[in-house]
Parts: structure tokens; C-alpha cells; sequence
């Protein structure tokens, strides 16, 4: 009873999504409303970390994990043996710093990943289960192939646009 309950509100949402996209729910402009929703989401993701984390300390630590690393791997290339044992001595705070990253990174996540969950599940089924092409590339691309379907399309757009947001949003990024 409860589930045929849920069940009936899901698939209102899902009629009253696909009412409300109209054409733009089908073949070839799903391809741009998809992207759209993967920027809306990309920039709620941006705008939690930016919120949430001091970017400013994030981007410290990160170059000092860098520059350690990038320290301590020449030294054992060239078996620097005092090198390696002065920068083992700070290894432990290091690996603290790399801890804190890790929990700061986790932060925006643990309140994002709710809503995205419920974002995915919702517009999976306004685009065809799957099931339909949203996209199709002009090029055979390795075991995807040419028409892609919801999931993949977002996946693409979603990678290609999320860097760009946080390059516009200031947030630190491993390719710092």
C-alpha cells in the first residue's frame, strides 16, 4: 500500500517533468537540456564546496602534498638516503594534511549526494530508462559507439563542463 503510494508520486513527478520539458525531452534538443542539467548541477556542486570548505587552505595543502611527493619520489629515484630520511621525518604530517583534504572534499559530497541521487532517478526515467538516444556523435567512440542514451550523455557533459564551473567558481582542483 505504502509503495503503490511512493510508486504513484514517482510517476506523477515523472509525467509532470516530461509535460513541463516538452520537445525538449526528445531528440536532438535533450542533448542540450541534458547539458543544461549537468551545468545546474555542476554549479550546485560548486556552490556547496565553495560554501562548505575553505578553498584557500585547500589549495595550500594540496601544493604542499605536491611538493613533498614530488620531492620525496626524486630522492628515491636518485636513493638519496639523507633526503629520504629528512622528508620521512615529516611524513606524518603530511598524511595528516592529506587526511584533512580528504574529509574537507567529503564535506559538500555528504550534502549533495542525496539530491543528485534523487536528480538521477527522476530524470533517468523522464529520458527513456536508458532506452532512448539522446545524442548522437559524429564519431564511433570505443565500446560507448555513436548514439548515446541518457546516462552516457550526462556522464559526457557532466565531465565536461564540471571542471570549467570550478575553474569559474576558484575551487582547487588536482590539476592545480
Amino acid at each position: 500500500m505504502v509503495l503503490e503510494f511512493f510508486s504513484q508520486i514517482y510517476l506523477a513527478i515523472i509525467n509532470g517533468l516530461s509535460y513541463a520539458l516538452g520537445p525538449a525531452k526528445d531528440y536532438p534538443l535533450a542533448a542540450v537540456t541534458i547539458l543544461l542539467l549537468s551545468v545546474a548541477m555542476a554549479m550546485i556542486s560548486a556552490v556547496a564546496t565553495r560554501t562548505l570548505t575553505d578553498v584557500d587552505i585547500m589549495r595550500r595543502r594540496m601544493t604542499e602534498v605536491r611538493e613533498w611527493q614530488s620531492a620525496y619520489s626524486k630522492a628515491v629515484r636518485a636513493k638519496d638516503q639523507k633526503a629520504i630520511d629528512r622528508l620521512k621525518k615529516k611524513e606524518t604530517t603530511i598524511k595528516r594534511a592529506q587526511s584533512e583534504m580528504t574529509k574537507n572534499q567529503f564535506k559538500p559530497m555528504l550534502l549533495t549526494i542525496i539530491p543528485f541521487f534523487i536528480f538521477y532517478y527522476l530524470f533517468y526515467a523522464v529520458f527513456g530508462y536508458n532506452l532512448v538516444t539522446v545524442a548522437i556523435s559524429p564519431i564511433t567512440l570505443p565500446y560507448i559507439g555513436t548514439d548515446f542514451n541518457f546516462w552516457v550523455w550526462y556522464l559526457i557533459s557532466s565531465f565536461s563542463v564540471s571542471t570549467l564551473i570550478q575553474r569559474v567558481f576558484n575551487i582547487p582542483s588536482v590539476s592545480d
